[in-house]
């Protein structure tokens, strides 16, 4: 791909992280997948961000993989919406296949973790990605909490440049980090991934973001995003403070276990993630779960007021 033909303007805005639900035997639960983008698409998100962590990627087959992508991607953009698939996989030949069937579909992006490699290889494996799908755009996806590979500046930026890469999702709490890479890359896309650094990601350089807590609040996302990029973040800022309340209570009784017990609660998924795990339902106290309800609710409220 010429890095000029990159548009990075329709990269921008929030990008949910869907999730892949499954059933009480592990398989797709597709009604709740296709129930859960229809209600995505309702709510204004700039598009998709498909079988990532969120969307239990490594825990689906290749060929589950290819069928979700083959379901969400053409729906994303015969709407007009983007479509980002993650291919990333412990080994090279089969993310370079997975990328090379989201091309065939049309995926705007496909995104990847890195491998947990020395940095030499890292790079050679993005490089097989970008020469599996040429002329889609690669994404760089830098979660060292998951993947253990912890990168400076000069590291990513390595990767920033190499050819078909186009930008970078980055779940860290290092915002220093974040913002060095917006400035040195303005061209190319940056995405937060932290949900409880939304607001701070946005005012650092990202370019938009992509958590897990979108599935349940997305319009929250969608208001909280116009109102930064307008120049207006301190309209946010108390629905911010009640949201990170929320998510600081979630993070006592374990961040995805509790967003499992809400999703099911609300409806959305009976399972989000496959086994082995450790959420079993009832696992978030029936009394807290209530309390986090009310929250939720009330955050989906404050939405419609932003």
């Amino acid at each position: 791909m010429a890095e000029q033909t990159f548009d990075k303007t329709k990269f921008c805005g929030p990008v949910a992280p869907i999730v892949t639900p499954c059933t009480e035997e592990d398989a797709i639960d597709w009604p709740a997948l296709r129930a859960n983008e229809a209600r995505l698409a309702q709510s204004g998100v700039a598009g998709l961000y498909i079988c990532g962590g969120t969307g239990d990627g490594a825990n689906l087959t290749a060929e589950e993989r290819r069928a979700v992508a083959a379901y969400l991607v053409p729906r994303q953009k015969a709407a007009g919406r983007l479509a980002i698939v993650h291919v990333g996989q412990t080994d090279q030949r089969t993310a370079a296949a997975l990328a090379a069937h989201a091309a065939q579909l049309g995926a705007d992006a496909v995104a990847s973790i890195p491998p947990k490699k020395d940095w030499p290889q890292v790079a050679d494996y993005y490089r097989a990605i970008a020469a599996a799908c040429p002329g889609v755009p690669v994404i760089v996806y830098y979660i060292p909490g998951v993947t253990g590979m912890t990168a400076g500046l000069s590291q990513l930026r390595g990767l920033m440049e190499l050819p078909g890469v186009a930008g970078i999702k980055v779940s860290d709490w290092n915002l220093n980090l974040l913002h060095s890479l917006a400035r040195a890359y303005p061209d190319k896309v940056v995405y937060s991934g932290f949900d409880e650094l939304l607001v701070p990601g946005l005012l650092y350089g990202a370019d938009g973001s992509i958590g897990t807590w979108m599935n349940l609040l997305p319009a929250l996302y969608v208001k909280v995003y116009a109102r930064v990029r307008a120049g207006r973040a301190g309209e946010v800022l108390g629905a911010m403070r009640a949201f990170n309340d929320f998510l600081s209570i979630g993070w006592e009784y374990g961040i995805l276990d509790t967003f499992e017990e809400l999703m099911r609660a609300k409806g959305y998924a009976g399972r989000c993630f496959r086994r082995p795990s450790s959420w079993n339902p009832g696992k978030v106290p029936a009394n807290v779960r209530e309390d986090l309800l009310a929250r939720l609710s009330a955050l989906e409220a404050a939405a419609q007021t932003l």
